[in-house]
């Protein structure tokens, strides 16, 4: 296993890697972000590109790319060691590996053969021609059909079913992946998609996660499309219709385009704006948002300028001011959408993307197209409606401009505006208060701030020659836990112990890969916090942190022992009650004695 992830590495530089995620700034021989993981102000997260690690001085949090993946993706490390191979090109024989398949992996494995079957039967099979004189009636030709891997399901209650029974799928995680349902009736599995286009969905990766599926008979008595159910792979809150094809269009461009359906994506794709992504009929959620994010802080919606799409243009709006995300609106002719655009004339779409507006100019417009400025009750409802798009924005300079265009706009004082602006900012106090409380700076808990005051303790004690001695004297082993820094640092005691001095890469080669990259990172802090360090501050520093560290464990060893005091209280244990107090009392003089 540690052959096939060393070789992944080599393969994979964690900066590009990391970039996909992030914007990186050049710091010195590192770069450097704002971190993924916790809310900060001043860039924390860094990363070293000569040791592919990477590292957060804020939360603590660390590592190689397996790591950056996994936590920033939420995915356990089989589904992450799969990602990572096919980006680098490494081929792994699964199926002698079992450690390396979970349930997530087995549903992926049998979308990913259904999206392969579902592809061959609509370029060949016979009953697919409804599907392929259908896409040739919406001008989509071979090419966009393989770049989107359009399918056909069979108009069959279990050819699906079958094909995967032939590859030795298990019925249980056909029905895990949403592709077939149970029958009320006689207990037996049918196909969930039947007779119908099939659009995969997939995620950032490329890996089909799900399917949209579109009628093709009028007689079809299932809605107009039928979605993937919410599975182990799909959650629909949490993924982005193209985001896999289009999010290095997006960097480049720095913009995301939005579109309602997947024939807008495919049509603006292969016409040559690449940077769009659908949310596929669906509200987007806070979720989606922060994934548009990660890519560009740029978002222009192109939906239907009909009232229902103007209705789920505002929606999304909400959400995205959460995020402070740059909004424009393209504005579509009535009664159109991209892929009409696209059809009638390439240019006008070209031209409505060039000619976005920016969202309050698009809100201002509109509110005013629709009513007489003359009229008292008009304008009165104008205003309030503007007032409460207004009251939407997080960033008061924004608020404060628009206000001012609104005062200009209509001929009314500023400050009775701002005065009803401020009865709306009163009534989203809640609201403000959640994104307060969301976006607070990241507070450490008790267990991380004990590991990372170690991390420190440890890189000025293999820095500096005369650490290791007062360390072995000062912070003795029964401070220390059974984490993995807690036992390196027990290791680097033993070592220095044993030999009375200390050699780095000797030390190196006699612990194992998980250690060796626990210690680089340590080597990374030092460099980034204690490079310019001599003897004597290093020194002043590492008696502060292990005086620190001993306070922290000596805290949490007496709430520990209270806990325990009073679990023997209520049982009357006279014996474990004595043994305790002890204990307590003995915690508590050491606790004292630090001071």
């Amino acid at each position: 296993m540690s052959n096939i992830t060393e070789e992944i590495k080599s393969r994979l530089d964690i900066v590009d890697l990391i970039k996909e995620y992030i914007q990186l700034i050049p710091a010195g021989v590192n770069f450097k972000a704002p971190c993924p993981f916790h809310n900060e102000k001043t860039p924390s997260f860094f990363v070293s590109p000569e040791k592919q690690i990477w590292h957060c001085f804020g939360c603590g949090a660390g590592g190689d790319i397996f790591e950056f993946v996994k936590k920033i993706e939420g995915l356990e490390f089989p589904e992450v060691l799969r990602i990572l191979a096919d980006k680098a090109n490494v081929k792994i024989d699964y199926n002698y590996s079992p450690e390396l398949k979970n349930q997530k992996t087995k549903v992926l494995d049998i979308l990913q053969n259904t999206v392969d079957y579902y592809h061959q039967l609509l370029l060949k099979d016979k009953d697919a021609k409804v599907a392929r004189d259908y896409l040739k009636k919406r001008e989509i030709d071979e090419k966009a059909i393989e770049q989107f891997n359009l399918g056909y399901s069979k108009d069959s209650w279990d050819d699906l079913l079958n094909y995967l029974r032939s590859k030795k799928f298990a019925d249980l995680d056909i029905e895990a992946a949403g592709l077939v349902v149970k029958s009320k009736k006689d207990n037996k599995f049918y196909d969930r998609f039947r007779g119908r286009l099939m659009f995969p969905i997939n995620n950032i990766f490329g890996q089909t996660i799900g399917f949209t599926a579109r009628i093709l008979k009028k007689d079809d008595q299932q809605g107009k499309y039928v979605n993937t159910p919410q599975t182990i792979a799909y959650d629909k809150s949490n993924v982005l219709y193209n985001m896999d094809l289009a999010k290095m269009a997006i960097k480049q461009k720095n913009y995301t385009i939005l579109a309602e359906g997947q024939m807008d994506v495919i049509s603006s794709y292969m016409a040559g704006v690449q940077n769009i992504i659908a949310s596929s009929g669906t509200a987007l959620t806070p979720q989606q948002v922060k994934i548009i994010k990660r890519y560009s802080e740029n978002l222009m919606i192109a939906y239907d300028a009909d009232k229902a799409g103007l209705k789920a243009t505002f929606r999304i709006v909400d959400n995205a001011l959460v995020e402070n995300i740059n909004i424009k609106i393209i504005e579509m002719p009535k009664g159109m959408d991209p892929d009409q655009l696209i059809k009638e004339d390439k240019q006008k779409w070209l031209d409505a993307v060039k000619n976005a507006k920016p969202i309050m100019d698009f809100v201002f417009d509109k509110v005013f197209s629709i009513g007489d400025l003359n009229n008292v009750f008009h304008k009165k409802q104008m205003v309030r409606k503007l007032l409460v798009f207004i009251s939407k924005f997080r960033d008061d300079i924004e608020r404060e401009t628009y206000l001012k265009r609104l005062s200009d706009s209509i001929d009314i004082d500023y400050d009775l505006l701002k005065e009803k602006l401020d009865i709306f900012l009163n009534k989203n106090k809640k609201n403000y208060v959640v994104e307060k409380e969301d976006n607070k700076e990241y507070q450490p808990s008790k267990l991380d701030k004990k590991e990372e005051l170690l991390k420190k303790i440890i890189a000025l004690g293999i820095n500096f020659s005369n650490s290791l001695e007062y360390l072995s004297s000062n912070l003795e082993l029964e401070y220390i836990n059974k984490s993995l820094v807690d036992e390196l640092y027990k290791d680097i005691i033993v070592y220095y112990t044993k030999n009375n001095s200390f050699d780095l890469k000797i030390f190196k080669k006699s612990i194992d890969k998980e250690k060796s990259a626990l210690l680089d990172i340590i080597i990374f802090i030092f460099e980034n916090e204690y490079n310019d360090y001599d003897q004597n501050d290093s020194f002043v520093d590492l008696k502060s942190l292990v005086r620190v560290f001993k306070k922290e464990f000596l805290t949490e060893e007496l709430r520990e022992l209270e806990k325990l005091l009073k679990l023997a209280e209520r049982k009357n244990d006279q014996k474990k009650i004595e043994e305790i107090t002890k204990e307590f009392v003995s915690s508590t003089h050491r606790l004292n004695n630090l001071d």
